[in-house]
């Protein structure tokens, strides 16, 4: 019997916290087996947790808000992968070039995660109501911040260490950030496509749109 199939123990008084976690993981698990999040629904995740569709609104008001949850979680994963990968660097150089490769790393490894973090159809409602008339996202309040705040300190450090010619590390980031965005899409799309060796086209990057000297 399958994780879809058992019947689930019942958490213990005051352990509702424990059930959200739960929800949002299996709803996590579905989105890396599900080709198409489209298709998920809220009665498919129940089904994963183990519990019954009801149950989950105690703790979120729909599919949506199940979602906005599970990117956040995808963001939190891509940040640990992110600070593992900047742990390795001595040299603010070489912190950089390892954030560019464990990002793009985590792209290739986890597709649909991935995909989900920058297609989030299924969260557009309730984005609108969070932010009124939606105006421009704030770099420093947007889902993954942290993520690219890591990207916007690491060219930062290296103009520190004398090792970069950026006037502006936010704006180098930014070009730097589209770039891996880019390649991890036509990765995705064009897989057969005569790539150059990964690590000397993501080092280049570093190079120019950071404008490393080292």
């Amino acid at each position: 019997m399958d994780n879809a199939e058992h019947q689930r123990q019942p958490n213990p008084r005051g352990s509702g916290g424990e059930l959200r976690t739960e929800i949002v993981n299996a709803a996590l698990r579905l989105v890396e087996d599900t080709p198409d999040p489209s298709a998920i629904t809220l009665r498919g995740v129940a089904r994963q947790a183990g519990i019954t569709a009801p149950s989950i609104y105690s703790h979120f008001e729909n599919l949506d808000a199940v979602m906005a949850a599970v990117i956040d979680l995808a963001f939190d994963k891509l940040l640990s992968v992110l600070k593992d990968a900047r742990a390795e660097g001595h040299k603010a150089v070489a912190r950089l070039r390892a954030l560019c490769r464990a990002y793009v790393a985590f792209a290739v490894d986890s597709p649909r995660l991935y995909n989900l973090l920058f297609s989030q159809e299924k969260v557009t409602v309730l984005r609108q109501v969070e932010s009124g008339l939606l105006p421009p996202k704030q770099v420093d309040t947007m889902p993954g911040a942290d993520a690219f705040a890591m990207l916007v300190q690491a060219v930062t450090a290296c103009v520190e260490e004398g090792n970069s010619t950026s006037t502006d590390p936010q704006r180098d980031a930014t070009l730097l950030w589209t770039a891996l965005h880019g390649y991890v899409t036509l990765l995705h799309t064009t897989a057969d496509f005569p790539w150059p060796a990964r690590d000397d086209m993501l080092d280049q990057y570093a190079n120019h749109l950071a404008h490393l000297t080292d």
